[in-house]
């Protein structure tokens, strides 16, 4: 019994431990999605978008068949008949020359003729009546023109009033009689030829539009009369009149006035004053009355454009299409895409879920696709998932690719022109090369899936990406532009060159997939370069390009350390020497650690004597301080160096190095100095430590390491290579134990290259000097002169 109770008792104790882990993990579950949960919607709707990308309405199942290759699979049969489109070239020649076989449309307004007529009729008699008067005036005359409008010079004016006679020795405003009506009867004989040379004209008809701007091809133009209706027009099939004119039978306006002066100089009853006038008189009421109808040759263009036919032949149900081992022409292609666009259009008619299935599918390659990458970024590069601002970066990226691949699909351009090589580049530039890989296949992958699973543009984008994230993976000079240019246009070359002879294709159309592969080439880094500088100040990442800016030893910050603490200057350079070096030799980012190590000791400028390579002849200002003073001013330097990287808008990941450089290290020598002059009192440790943090990253840990390392060498007297090595592990060691890197990912195996990366530097550094005969000559005259100052002192 006793037993029994025992077992029942460790039995609840279980279960409630159970019951407590269960819902420890339901607590940790809940925390994790509410964390992500933005995260996991952003991700969807990505995919969601993505989806409308891709070109809807189309089946895709014969798009990556090329002309010239050898067709390896089944036998196709038509499984019913459907019609053979044509390709956008032969439909865009057929539309042309539908838009081209309408005549443009005018209409003929006989009132314009009317009006103009009556006019002119109005204008002669005014001028008829002046001419009866015999003491008119000139004045007059010039007054009626200017009113009509009508431009007339001074002996146009003589020779009407003179009625075209010699007119010297006569006062024009007070001629005798007889010229009275001999003016009269000439300018009567004048209006008539005016009046008649007008109705002809307006009898055929005066254009208001040039026939040089219309289409040389268009010959005929078809003319509505006033009663003919825009019904009337369009119905070309009614049995209304309807009439296309040959359009050199009619004037336009031009024509209309050298016509117009032709006839007058022809005209042998008239003189040159006569024909000057009648022409001015006729060209100002010759108006157009054939007036162009814009909208109406619009509608009658669309309707040609509408019964263009969209296919071009018929393939009967039971027909073969292609046979198993035959190449592939481009009839073949023609027939094959008309099959599959007749599929998508068969199974959008036939229900609600042949219509969404599609997209369904087209949205779970997209998230499969695209949740491959996160799990793989969540593995090796964690830290973009947890910096929202780096991850919406790469979201970005791949939006953008997927947009403009949208766009090329749409003006059914070349595939080879979607500059997939951006990707790559960007994302190597501000992260790294694994990545960049990694974001490039995906983007490659959702590419070949957009153009309608044509993965070889697939195969051929990876072949390229992975050679321009090698071509940009250190990016140390700005010609990183051409060099990425070289090698992009290189892969391009030699992957199309490759596909295209292996599938047979022309050499024609080998050469412009290469010209596409070149173009593409050249303007992806060009675009690239602009969209990181973009980049860079919109999601405040620091790159390659940035970090080489901060390293020219002329920037105003560094120039300033150099000439207020110019111990501390030194001693950063070599520190950034060996941070690098160590850095490379462990594949992490070499350029980040020598800038961090440049501004790392930045706060020293505002009390630069107080640290020890700052000092000179020996004096040394902490002797006098107590050493919890001494402590502040130490632990002072890290606070305001990151005061003055804020104030000069230093990047972030610079910024770290400054605070991480110490970590929370014990300034072990004021604090055993403390412990001597308090014998009585406790002495704290947390008092004599930097405040921190410690390293996070490889950079700042090896930073932090190089910073001890390079002050340590300084003390050696006889800095052996023995010696070197045996200090250079003897630190590491102290702060590996001490537990400074155990936030950072350096592993044993990187803490034994960063020591051997170390000591290969400071040997080169503090390498044996050979002694010249005139160096051994001057030591003997310095130990000589030195024992004679001791023997004189003495």
């Amino acid at each position: 019994m006793k037993s029994f109770l025992n077992f029942r008792h460790r039995f609840k104790k279980k279960k409630n431990t159970d019951k407590s882990s269960v819902s420890h993990t339901d607590q940790s579950f809940k925390a994790v999605y509410k964390k992500y949960i933005l995260d996991i919607a952003v991700l969807l709707g990505c995919a969601v978008l993505l989806t409308f990308f891709f070109p809807r309405g189309k089946s895709f199942q014969f798009s990556n068949l090329k002309e010239g290759s050898v067709y390896v699979g089944a036998e196709i049969i038509a499984p019913f008949t459907f019609p053979v489109n044509k390709n956008p070239e032969e439909y865009e020649n057929d539309v042309k020359r539908a838009r081209e076989s309408v005549a443009p449309v005018f209409q003929r307004n006989d009132s314009i003729e009317e009006e103009q007529k009556q006019k002119l009729k109005t204008f002669v008699n005014h001028l008829s009546e002046l001419l009866k008067f015999n003491e008119v005036k000139d004045q007059d005359f010039r007054l009626l023109f200017r009113d009509e409008g009508i431009i007339v010079s001074d002996d146009d004016i003589v020779s009407l009033l003179t009625g075209f006679s010699d007119k010297s020795g006569l006062d024009i405003n007070n001629l005798p009689e007889r010229f009275v009506s001999k003016r009269v009867e000439a300018f009567k004989s004048l209006s008539g030829t005016i009046t008649s040379s007008i109705e002809e004209f307006y009898s055929t008809g005066i254009l208001d539009k040039n026939k040089n701007e219309m289409s040389p091809s268009q010959t005929k133009i078809t003319v509505r009369q006033n009663d003919q209706s825009s019904e009337t027009m369009i119905n070309l099939g009614s049995s209304e009149p309807f009439v296309e004119e040959d359009i050199n039978y009619y004037f336009d306006k031009n024509e209309a006035y050298n016509t117009l002066l032709e006839k007058l100089r022809t005209n042998t009853s008239l003189d040159e004053s006569q024909v000057k006038i009648a022409y001015q008189i006729s060209a100002h009421f010759l108006v157009p009355n054939v007036l162009y109808d814009g909208q109406e040759t619009e509608s009658m263009i669309e309707v040609a454009v509408a019964n263009v036919p969209l296919a071009k032949d018929q393939v009967l149900a039971g027909e073969r299409i292609i046979d198993s081992h035959e190449r592939i022409t481009r009839q073949h292609i023609e027939k094959l895409t008309s099959l599959a666009q007749a599929k998508a259009e068969l199974g959008e008619t036939s229900g609600v879920w042949s219509r969404i299935s599609p997209n369904i599918g087209k949205f779970f390659i997209i998230l499969f696709t695209l949740s491959i990458l996160v799990m793989l970024i969540w593995r090796d590069h964690r830290f973009i998932i947890m910096d929202r601002r780096k991850s919406l970066l790469v979201l970005i990226v791949i939006l953008f690719l997927a947009l403009l691949t949208f766009l090329i699909n749409s003006f059914s351009l070349s595939p080879y022109l979607i500059p997939i090589p951006i990707a790559a580049i960007i994302v190597t530039i501000f992260f790294n090369t694994q990545l960049g890989f990694l974001v490039s296949i995906t983007i490659s992958l959702l590419v070949g899936a957009m153009r309608g699973d044509e993965f070889v543009i697939t195969f051929i984008s990876i072949f390229v990406c992975s050679i321009a994230v090698l071509a940009v993976s250190k990016v140390r000079t700005r010609n990183w532009v051409l060099r990425a240019f070289g090698y992009i246009a290189g892969s391009y070359i030699v992957s199309i060159l490759m596909y295209d002879l292996v599938n047979y294709i022309p050499v024609s159309i080998i050469v412009q997939d290469i010209g596409f592969g070149v173009m593409n080439a050249f303007l992806s880094p060009v675009f690239a370069y602009g969209l990181i500088i973009v980049f860079e100040f919109a999601f405040d990442i620091t790159t390659d390009m940035t970090l080489l800016e901060l390293s020219d030893l002329n920037q105003p910050l560094l120039r300033q350390l150099a000439i207020q603490a110019p111990g501390t200057y030194h001693h950063s350079i070599l520190v950034g020497t060996l941070a690098e070096a160590a850095t490379e030799s462990i594949g992490g980012n070499a350029l980040l650690a020598r800038v961090g190590a440049y501004y790392h000791d930045i706060g020293k400028m505002e009390k630069p004597e107080y640290f020890v390579e700052n000092q000179t002849r020996g004096r040394n200002p902490q002797e006098k301080l107590a050493p919890s003073m001494s402590s502040l001013i130490l632990s002072n330097h890290v606070k305001r160096g990151g005061e003055i990287a804020r104030q000069y808008n230093l990047p972030k990941e610079v910024e770290a190095f400054i605070h991480e450089h110490h970590g929370t290290s014990l300034m072990s020598y004021f604090y055993q100095k403390a412990l001597e002059q308090n014998t009585e009192e406790n002495v704290a440790k947390e008092d004599f430590r930097y405040p921190g943090p410690r390293p996070k990253s490889r950079e700042t840990a090896i930073m932090m390491c190089a910073d001890v390392v390079e002050a340590a060498s300084r003390t050696l007297k006889d800095p052996t290579p023995s010696r070197i090595k045996g200090l250079v592990e003897q630190i590491i060691d102290e702060k590996f134990k001490s537990g400074e890197l155990d936030e950072s990912p350096l592993t044993l195996k990187d803490l034994s290259k960063i020591s051997e990366a170390f000591q290969k530097i400071l040997i080169g550094i503090h390498h044996a000097r050979v002694e010249y005969p005139s160096d051994k000559k001057e030591n003997t005259e310095k130990k000589a002169e030195a024992a004679n100052k001791q023997d004189r002192d003495k």
